[in-house]
Parts: structure tokens; sequence; C-alpha cells
């Protein structure tokens, strides 16, 4: 029997082209969420309380509000940030997680964009990276475990980025292994040798 563990990866794909109302949300989306970020980080909150005190007036899914909840007391505590960059990814918790697939239409995966007001998401077709079909097609099937996933508007485009957690085989201890040293030097950074 071979042993498993769990592997995470994150899985990329372009949103199509959106017509001018939809692109006009995706800003909306993107705006309002930089403005909660950027006033819960301001704040000083260092909870997911004091954070969700401060996001819960924005219009905003609860997906994009819970991530904030998460990531803020992160920015702090895990990377010691001091101050916010302008261009972070709108964050979504994977309960807002929805795709379609039909290989009848051009972009053959949809995905399904959270929006704060009730029933007022709407899909937009992706452009995957087809040496990640397999994984895509996992996902439909729920063969992987969405985490989180996040919207990012690169120049003129958007991308979607999604973490994914799934099984894969334990490697095999070899029966001979390969020992290697490794030096961190000062003019080189990292040399390593095999013996």
């Amino acid at each position: 029997m071979t042993a498993e563990t769990t592997a995470t990866k994150t899985l990329q794909a372009s949103l199509a082209p959106p017509t001018a109302h939809k692109e006009h949300r995706l800003q909306r989306t993107v705006a309002t969420y930089r403005r909660a970020l950027a006033d819960s980080f301001e704040s000083g909150a260092d909870t997911q309380t004091a954070v969700n005190d401060i996001v819960t007036p924005y219009t905003l899914t609860s997906y994009a509000k819970d991530a904030l909840k998460k990531y803020v007391p992160q920015l702090r505590r895990t990377f010691n940030a001091s101050e916010l960059e302008n261009n972070h990814h709108v964050r979504f918790t994977n309960r807002g997680w929805k795709l379609d697939h039909s290989e009848d239409r051009t972009h053959k995966f949809c995905w399904r964009v959270p929006q704060a007001e009730c029933n007022n998401a709407f899909w937009i077709p992706l452009r995957i990276n087809p040496a990640q079909r397999e994984l895509w097609t996992d996902l439909l099937n729920d063969d992987v475990t969405v985490g989180e996933f996040r919207l990012q508007e690169h120049r003129t485009s958007w991308v979607l980025h999604v973490t994914i957690e799934y099984a894969v085989a334990e490697p095999d201890e070899p029966d001979n292994p390969t020992p290697i040293g490794f030096d961190i030097g000062e003019s080189k950074l990292l040399t390593s040798c095999a013996c």
C-alpha cells in the first residue's frame, strides 16, 4: 500500500475579456475590497473580531469579508507588515467557489464571480492553462479541495488564482540515497554537491 500525502498547488486562469457591465462590477469589487483592507490595516486591528467590526458595513460578500478577517491579522503577525501595497488581490474563502464546465462553449470553464448583492453573482469564462486542465477537471469532480481563491487585475486583464489541495503518493525512499552537501557562501548564495 502506497502512503499518501497532501500537495498544495495554485491554479491560474485568465478571465475572458468581460463586458463593460461586468468590468464595472469587477472594478467595484476590487475598489471596495481594497478600501476595507486599508481601513482594517490602518486601524491597527490584529484579531478577526476587530477586523470584522471594521469590514461589516462594506458592500462585500461574506466570502471576501471572512478572507479579510483572516488576512489582516496574518499581515501583522506573520509578515510583520508595516504598510500596504496598492495591488492586493481580492481574496475569497472557499465557501464562495463555484465552477461550471461545458464542451459546447469556446471557453469550456466558467467561474461564478461572487457579488455582495443578493442573487447578483455573474458567470465569466476562464482561459485556463492547458497544462493544468486535469486539475481544473478535478475541481469539477470534487477530487481536490479548494482553499482560498483570489482575483487580481493585471494591467488590462483579470487573473484568477485558486489554491487547491490534493492527495499524492508519498515518494519511495531510494535503496542507495545520494548524499548532498550544501554550502551557503558569501560569494555564491547557495552551492550544492552530490557525492
